[in-house]
C-alpha cells in the first residue's frame, strides 16, 4: 500500500502515544502531512496519564524526519471551541483535510453501582461527543471538496459488554452507531465513514493500567497480557498499534473506496466478556 495516502492531509486525534502516535507514523510514511492532535495533560478522573508536549513534539519531529509536513496541535476534543480552533488551524496551516482519524479515548474501571454522574460524562464525552465534534467541525470542509475519510476507533467492548465498564462499553457502542448512521448522511459527498474496533492492544498506556491492575501480585503485566489474550481471543496472541494502524490505512485508501458505515474488529477472533 505504499503511498496510498500521498499528498493527504491528515488529523489524528489522541496521537502523543500509544495507537494514535502509530496511526500518524503509519500515515506519514504512507505519505500524509499531519496535524497530532492530544490533550496534552492529565486529567483528574482518568487513571491513566494523559499526553504530554514532549511527546506530541517528538511525533512531529519523526513524522518531518520521513519528508512530510507536520503540526502539534493541543486540543480537548470533548470541548466544542477547541475542536473548531483546532480544524481551522489545521486549514490554515496545512491547505486542507483529507482524512480525521478520531483515535482520542479515554477508559476508568468503576463498579456500575457506585460510578458518579461525573465519571460517566466524562468517559462519554472524550470517547463519544469527541468524536461527534471533529466530525461535526471536519465534515463542512469535506463537503466542500467533495471527498474525504473519516475512521473512527471503537472497540470490542462497543459490541459485548464487560463488569466495572459499562460507561466505556456504551460509549464505544455509540461510536460504532454514529459511523453507522453518519455514513448514510454523507455518501451523497464522497465521504467514507468507517469505524475500526481493536480488542486489547498492547504497548498503549490505557492497556498498560488495566493490566497492571489486573495482575496478580507479583505478575509481570506482560505475562498477564498474554494470558489475558489466551482466555479471550481465539488467536491467542498480542494485538498491537501496528495491527489496527494497517486496518485504519485500508480504509482511509482508494482500495476500500466502496466501504462505508463499517466497523472492522481488529481482536485476534474475540471469544467472550469476561
Amino acid at each position: 500500500m505504499t503511498g496510498s495516502v500521498q499528498g493527504k492531509v491528515a488529523i489524528v486525534t489522541g496521537a502523543a502515544a500509544g495507537m494514535g502516535r502509530a496511526h500518524a507514523l503509519a500515515l506519514a510514511r504512507e505519505g500524509a502531512d499531519m496535524a497530532v492532535v492530544d490533550i496534552c495533560r492529565d486529567q483528574p478522573l482518568s487513571p491513566v496519564a494523559g499526553g504530554t508536549v514532549g511527546a506530541l513534539d517528538k511525533l512531529v519531529e519523526e513524522i518531518r524526519a520521513v519528508g512530510r509536513r507536520a503540526i502539534a496541535i493541543k486540543c480537548d476534543v470533548s470541548k466544542a471551541d477547541e475542536v473548531e480552533k483546532m480544524v481551522k488551524t489545521v486549514i490554515d496551516e496545512l491547505g486542507k483535510i483529507d482524512i480525521l482519524v478520531n483515535n482520542a479515548g479515554v477508559v476508568s474501571i468503576v463498579p456500575f453501582v457506585y460510578m458518579t454522574e461525573e465519571q460517566w460524562d466524562f468517559v462519554m464525552d472524550v470517547n463519544l461527543k469527541g468524536t461527534f465534534l471533529c466530525c461535526k467541525y471536519v465534515i463542512p470542509h469535506m463537503i466542500a471538496q467533495e471527498a474525504g475519510k473519516i475512521v473512527n476507533i471503537g472497540s470490542v467492548n462497543g459490541r459485548e459488554g464487560m463488569p466495572g465498564n459499562v460507561h466505556y462499553c456504551c460509549a464505544k457502542a455509540g461510536v460504532h452507531m454514529l459511523t453507522d448512521a453518519l455514513s448514510k448522511e454523507v455518501s451523497a459527498h464522497n465521504i467514507n465513514v468507517n469505524c475500526v474496533a481493536p480488542g486489547t492492544v498492547w504497548g498503549t498506556p490505557m492497556v498498560d493500567w488495566v493490566m497492571r491492575l489486573m495482575a496478580p501480585e507479583g505478575t509481570d503485566p506482560w505475562e498477564a497480557y498474554l494470558s489475558f489474550c489466551q482466555r479471550m481471543y481465539t488467536f491467542g496472541r498480542e494485538q498491537t498499534p501496528e495491527d489496527v494502524a494497517n486496518a485504519m490505512l485500508f480504509l482511509v485508501s482508494e482500495e476500500s473506496r466502496n466501504i462505508t458505515g463499517y466497523t472492522i474488529y481488529v481482536d485476534g477472533g474475540h471469544k467472550s466478556a469476561m
